[in-house]
């Protein structure tokens, strides 16, 4: 014989392995959909799947990042929205307290709504989102406030950084925002308390200019706290519309043409058989032939 049987033999061993491991690999990526499931199955691909899937991985947690964290400054503003409110009723208190027809009795009451006011204030400067209080800079696990005012946290902040670079402020000064027994907003509630409590007009009426200005301050805060929060929203909207297109683009590299594919599978088979066919017919063979 031109070519020895065993040799032959050999051959049909080695060309049936190839084909049952190119048919499982097929096997596989018929059920997956996917024409790299491994690096051997295309290495192209499966590289670009690799890359891609990294990047989108960091992008959806972006996404759940500034999610997260807009529904937390929203949170936040709903705090300062109710210091806005109790402000704008504490002026008109005061302008009431100021104008000179009230009683000592009827300051004095409107001095114990005053009390309450503040009491609102310092509720919201003690806002809590998540187990963590907001207005305390870095101490989150510490009232930012006690029952009268004083400051308890720190002049720091904490943010969150996303993988573009993206940073989002999550808590704040709260003593920049709100004051203390002294300055600020309550600084000037406490001041209209005492004003209103011990019948002082001039007093009461010296708190108006403290009490616009406190009014600014917390619109300012919430300004920026809206920025933050569209900051946030234009992440999600920005990474939503990434993550579609790294889909898309993992899905071009690695999608598998079922039709071809089974066609394929179909063909192995075939040849699957043809070839057990010949290797089962070698083993009718005299074995003086085999060893020729």
């Amino acid at each position: 014989m031109g070519v020895a049987d065993l040799t032959l033999f050999n051959t049909l061993t080695s060309a049936l392995d190839n084909s049952t491991e190119t048919l499982q690999s097929l096997e596989a990526q018929l059920a997956t959909g996917k024409s790299a499931n491994r690096a051997s199955d295309d290495p192209v691909a499966f590289a670009v799947s690799e890359l891609f899937s990294q990047q989108q991985a960091a992008v959806t947690n972006d996404v759940s990042l500034a999610t997260a964290a807009q529904t937390r400054l929203n949170s936040i503003d709903g705090s300062l929205s109710a210091a806005s409110d109790a402000l704008t009723t504490a002026i008109q208190d005061a302008t009431q307290g100021a104008n000179g027809t009230l009683t000592a009795s009827q300051m004095a009451s409107l001095g114990q709504e005053v009390g309450g006011l503040l009491s609102q204030v310092i509720g919201a400067a003690n806002f809590q989102y998540g187990g963590t209080y907001v207005f305390a800079g870095n101490q989150v696990q510490t009232a930012p406030y006690d029952s009268v005012g004083n400051s308890q946290g720190d002049t720091g902040s904490n943010s969150i950084k996303l993988s573009d670079g993206t940073s989002i402020q999550l808590t704040f000064n709260g003593q920049a925002i709100f004051g203390d027994p002294t300055t600020g907003v309550i600084g000037a509630l406490s001041a209209l308390q005492t004003a209103l409590n011990s019948g002082n007009q001039a007093g009461v009426s010296a708190t108006l200019t403290q009490l616009n200005a406190s009014v600014a301050q917390i619109a300012q805060t919430r300004s920026q706290i809206g920025a933050a929060s569209n900051l946030a929203l234009n992440e999600v909207n920005a990474g939503n519309s990434n993550n579609l297109s790294l889909t898309s683009t993992i899905s071009s590299a690695t999608d598998l043409d079922i039709v071809k594919a089974s066609a394929r599978v179909q063909e192995l088979n075939l040849q699957q058989q043809a070839l057990v066919y010949i290797g089962s017919s070698l083993g009718k063979m005299p074995l003086i032939n085999v060893v020729a």
